[in-house]
């Protein structure tokens, strides 16, 4: 059979009501057990303070939990010296996404010391992707139209359909998150989630 392919594109846009964190506290001691310890009170502290506010328990998840040992060198080598990092991950989803500068600010100021992507989307992403779903195919029949039109000739029925698909959220890096804490002591980080587009 004669056929015409065309390839259309269909985008939605709409502002994230959900965001994602991945934050911690990394302990650094010569004594693994201290390090340890001090870890288990740090997140402990940090935790609190996400559901103090007004994180729900069940959206903070453990990520990772580990240890590494870094040896000491100075001029002349290896001193023999060993500290030991002890760095625990939790990952949060902020589901009122105008708390997202204070969870930030909360966590920071409880002693999170390693601040990972902070990352926005939508919650109801299938209405989105329908919405531009439809457009695609809005814009596919409108170019196989034209085609037609100006080739003299009659659409029939579809042959043939293939969907890919891209969604771009918004990433924010841990540079940026740690800067911003310094310059503010702590409290509320200011964040500015944009559009999310699919």
């Amino acid at each position: 059979p004669r056929v015409i392919t065309v390839s259309g594109e269909g985008v939605a846009t709409a502002a994230p009501d959900i965001a994602d964190v991945r934050l911690g506290v990394e302990s650094i001691n010569e004594d693994p057990a201290v390090a340890i310890s001090e870890d288990i009170v740090a997140m402990t502290r940090v935790i609190d303070s996400l559901v103090g506010v007004g994180v729900d328990e069940d959206d903070i998840k453990t990520l990772s939990f580990n240890m590494w040992i870094e040896q000491i060198y100075d001029r002349d080598g290896p001193t023999g010296e060993l500290r030991y990092h002890v760095v625990n991950q939790v990952a949060v989803r902020v589901r009122d996404i105008d708390m997202t500068g204070d969870v930030l600010g909360a966590a920071l100021a409880a002693g999170a010391n390693n601040v990972g992507d902070v990352t926005f989307t939508v919650e109801d992403m299938d209405a989105l992707e329908q919405v531009a779903r439809n457009a695609a195919v809005d814009n596919a029949v409108s170019k196989a139209e034209q085609l037609a039109r100006r080739l003299g000739v009659a659409l029939g029925g579809t042959r043939q359909v293939s969907e890919v698909s891209r969604s771009l959220p918004s990433p924010m890096s841990v540079e940026r998150g740690l800067a911003m804490e310094a310059s503010i002591g702590g409290s509320g980080v200011p964040i500015s989630p944009g559009d999310l587009t699919v």
